[in-house]
C-alpha cells in the first residue's frame, strides 16, 4: 500500500523537497543576503492570525478574493472570510469563520458565487462566500490535493490516488473520472490541471504529461517528459509538481529530477528539452520563461529553444516560493517577485536578473515567517505565512496604471 506521507518523512522536513537530494547528503546553507539592495517601502495595514499551517499540507492552499473580501483556508480545517479594508480590530476584520473536522488541503477558489475547497477526507465543498454555509458537498474517496480549476461550467480537481475528476459546478455531481497509476513514492500534493479549449492537461507523478478530453476525460495523448533512473524509489522520483504553462501554442512542463520541456499541445510531441530539476510554479513574461530550479537558482530561458539568457544564484538555498509577476511594481514594466523561506520578498529585474529591492515580512513578534502565498490587488500585497498569519501591506508608491502591452502566461490564478 502506497503512503504519500513517506515522502514527508524523508524529504519535506524543511520545505517541499528543498533539502532532499538523490545525489548528496550535504546540508544546504541559505545564501546570505547581498548588501546594497534597497528596502521596499510597504506599509503594514492589518494582520490577522487564522491558524498555523502545515507546510506539507499547504501546497495547494490559495488566497481567493473579490472586490471587498479575502478568503483563506488552513490545514487545520478553518476557513476564514476577511475584509480587505482595514477595520482596526480583529473582531471587525473577520467576517465569518467555519471550522471543519478534516484538514483543508486545497483552495479556496472563488467562482460563480461559490467558494471551493478540498479536504483531507476526500470532500470537495462549495461554500457560500457570504456566510460560509455549504452549498454542496461531494465525497471523492481520496484526499483532494490540487487547487480546484473552474472552466466550461465544471470544477476539475486531482486526488491523492492519481485521479483527475470533473464535477458540475452548480450541483457538485461527478461528470467523469480519469485514473492514473501512481509510482511507489511521490511528492505530497499535485499541481492543478490546465484547461484550454477542448483539452485538460495534466502533469503526472510518473514523469508524463497528458491531454484529456474536457468533455469525457478520455486520454487524447500522453508524452514522457523524463524517464525515472536510479536504484531506489527516492532516486526515481520524477514528479511534475510545477503548474503547466501554455504560451504561443507550446505547453511548457517542468519536472523534479528531470527536465524542462516544450510540448506541442495538439499531439504531445516534444519540441525541446533541457536538463533542469524544479517543482515550483513558473511564468512566461514578454516571451521569456522565468523559473526557479531545485537549488533555488532563478533562470531565464528562451521559449523557442530553451537557451538560457541568464541565471541568478544570489538567493540559492533560501527556500524560494513560486515565481510571480508583479505588474504593480513599475509603470514602465512589471517585475519578477519571489518570496523565500526566511520571510523576505525579493523584486527582480526581468531583463538581467538583478535584485532591485527587498522587504522583510514579519509576524507580531517581528520574526520572519515562511511565506506560503502572495496575492496582489492594485496597491496591496496580501501575504499568507506558515504561522497562519494573513497580512495586508500597502504600497504608497505603486503606479496608478498598470504597464501596457505586457504579455504574460501563468499556470493558474
Amino acid at each position: 500500500m502506497k503512503t504519500p506521507f513517506l515522502v514527508v518523512g524523508l524529504c519535506l522536513s524543511a520545505v517541499l523537497l528543498q533539502a532532499c537530494s538523490s545525489t548528496s547528503n550535504t546540508v544546504r546553507t541559505p545564501t546570505p543576503l547581498a548588501q546594497g539592495v534597497d528596502g521596499r517601502d510597504l506599509t503594514l495595514e492589518w494582520q490577522v492570525s487564522v491558524n498555523k499551517l502545515s507546510e506539507a499540507d499547504g501546497r495547494s492552499l490559495t488566497i481567493a478574493d473579490d472586490a471587498q473580501h479575502l478568503f483563506v483556508a488552513s490545514s487545520s480545517g478553518l476557513v476564514t472570510a476577511l475584509w480587505k479594508q482595514n477595520k482596526s480590530r480583529y473582531t471587525d476584520q473577520v467576517i465569518w469563520q467555519t471550522k471543519y473536522e478534516a484538514a483543508i488541503l486545497a483552495g479556496p477558489v472563488l467562482a460563480d458565487g461559490k467558494l471551493l475547497i478540498g479536504s483531507a477526507k476526500g470532500d470537495l465543498l462549495a461554500l457560500s462566500p457570504e456566510t460560509g454555509q455549504v452549498v454542496w458537498q461531494t465525497q471523492l474517496n481520496s484526499e483532494v490535493v490540487s487547487t480546484p480549476v473552474v472552466a466550461t461550467g465544471r470544477v476539475f480537481v486531482r486526488t491523492n490516488d492519481g485521479r483527475v475528476i470533473a464535477l458540475n459546478l452548480q450541483s457538485g455531481e461527478v461528470v467523469w473520472v480519469a485514473d492514473h497509476q501512481m509510482p511507489n513514492l511521490f511528492i505530497r500534493g499535485a499541481a492543478p490541471v490546465l484547461v484550454n479549449d477542448d483539452k485538460v492537461y495534466v502533469g503526472r507523478e510518473s514523469g508524463f504529461v497528458e491531454a484529456l478530453s474536457v468533455t469525457t476525460g478520455e486520454a487524447i495523448w500522453d508524452a514522457r517528459i523524463v524517464t525515472p533512473s536510479g536504484r531506489t524509489d527516492l532516486e526515481r522520483m520524477v514528479d511534475i509538481q510545477s503548474g503547466l504553462v501554455l504560451h504561443n501554442d507550446r505547453l511548457f512542463v517542468l519536472s523534479y529530477n528531470g527536465r524542462m520541456a516544450a510540448v506541442n499541445p495538439k499531439n504531445g510531441n516534444i519540441s525541446w528539452a533541457k536538463d533542469i530539476s524544479g517543482y515550483r510554479d513558473f511564468v512566461v513574461l514578454d516571451n521569456v520563461i522565468y523559473l526557479v530550479d531545485e537549488t533555488d537558482v532563478l533562470r531565464a530561458l528562451d521559449p523557442a529553444t530553451g537557451t538560457e539568457f541568464w541565471n541568478q544564484a544570489a538567493l540559492q538555498y533560501r527556500l524560494l516560493g513560486d515565481v510571480l509577476i508583479d505588474s504593480n511594481f513599475s509603470v514602465s514594466r512589471p517585475s519578477i517577485l519571489l518570496s523565500d523561506g526566511l520571510g523576505y520578498l525579493h523584486w527582480i529585474d526581468p531583463k538581467d536578473g538583478h535584485i532591485t529591492v527587498r522587504f522583510k515580512h514579519a509576524n507580531h513578534l517581528k520574526d520572519g515567517e515562511k511565506i506560503l502565498r502572495i496575492h496582489q490587488d492594485k496597491k496591496h500585497y496580501y501575504v499568507l505565512d506558515s504561522d497562519g498569519g494573513v497580512t495586508a501591506y500597502q504600497d504608497q508608491n505603486a503606479p496608478t496604471t498598470r504597464p501596457g502591452g505586457v504579455k504574460s502566461s501563468v499556470n493558474h490564478e
